[in-house]
């Protein structure tokens, strides 16, 4: 399907997700310029579902993913262009008494004007993302005979003009829901990043950039850890792109979930694994833009880490190009 081409010359795209179990088939619809259209089929989790996407004013119907199951139906009709996706929540968890595998058992759709749902049963691993100032242009995930996992596509905010504040794209954590929340905030960048881990990530403490200047922000997690991980990103030119890793419970499966290994990727270098990886897998890549601030849930161990994230900034990276070759032909032109 050409959906899955990105046209040259077209705004770059954030990869979120998926979330959800490991079970059926990787799918993935590609990049459009809009979602316009969703049709669930549900019942004790989310059977399938099917997307109509926009592709320069017309409408492309992609594959349903899922199985021919699900007594009920829902229809979702965004008022496209003017109404886009912005959001999207949901549960995952074995259907039937813990037992197999994860599947997505509710979902909720959010536009700029408006909530959709929740459609399935509410139950099991929540998870949240919501795209601030930009939108969804295409759905991923797993399926088999149900609708085993989904992520996203997210095309950035428009830039309007320079002078413009630059809107971010917030990714909810990944991991367990002990613990409180914490935010370190939005900055220019990630410089260092500092990690107490053993059995699971214990603590992690982030400096970032601030107009040049380095800001250390509070550590999160407890005093435990008998190893430690030191990542020092050659900032500006070396900036945070991905965090990957894992969660579940420490021991036997018994008690809260816990992120239990973290890897951390720049535009340059890949960092770690560190800690264990075991549990629940997830991936966060960002292409073209960076990671600007973390956030995430804590008590005495890491429970769950997400992301502030800063889209592409063509004009930006113009205008560093453009100091680099005057400072070049500067040097050429001395004697």
């Amino acid at each position: 399907m050409d959906g899955k081409e990105r046209a040259s010359g077209k705004k770059k795209t954030i990869e979120v997700g998926p979330w959800g179990g490991n079970g059926g088939a990787d799918w993935d619809d590609g990049i459009y310029n809009g979602v316009r259209e969703i049709t669930l089929a549900y019942g004790l989790c989310i059977d399938s579902i099917t997307v109509v996407y926009d592709r320069n004013g017309k409408p492309v119907k992609a594959e349903t993913h899922g199985g021919r199951g699900g007594d009920q139906t829902a229809e979702i009709k965004l008022q496209y262009p003017d109404e886009h996706l912005v959001g999207v929540s949901g549960h995952y968890c074995p259907m039937m008494f813990g037992i197999g595998p994860r599947l997505i058992r509710s979902l909720k759709f959010q536009s700029n004007r408006r909530t959709f749902g929740p459609y399935g049963i509410e139950e099991g691993t929540p998870f949240t993302f919501t795209v601030d100032g930009g939108q969804i242009v295409g759905l991923k995930g797993r399926d088999g005979w149900y609708l085993d996992a989904i992520g996203f596509h997210v095309s950035p905010p428009p830039t309007k003009n320079s002078q413009s504040i630059q809107k971010t794209i917030v990714i909810e954590p990944w991991g367990g829901n002990g613990g409180a929340d914490w935010d370190d905030g939005i900055y220019n960048g990630v410089r260092e990043i500092k990690i107490a881990y053993c059995l699971c990530i214990d603590s992690i403490t982030a400096v970032y950039d601030r107009n040049d200047k380095p800001v250390k922000a509070e550590t999160h997690g407890g005093r435990g850890g008998n190893q430690t991980a030191e990542i020092k990103l050659q900032y500006p030119d070396e900036f945070l792109v991905g965090v990957s890793g894992h969660y579940c419970p420490m021991m036997f499966g018994i008690g809260p979930r816990l992120i239990r290994s973290l890897k951390f990727q720049s535009n340059r270098r890949t960092f770690g694994p560190y800690g264990i990886e075991e549990g629940t897998p997830f991936t966060f890549t960002v292409d073209g833009g960076k990671i600007v601030g973390l956030k995430g849930r804590d008590g005495w161990y890491l429970d769950a880490i997400g992301f502030h994230v800063s889209p592409p900034q063509t004009k930006k990276l113009f205008q560093s190009i453009q100091k680099s070759f005057r400072r070049l032909g500067s040097s050429v032109s001395k004697p």
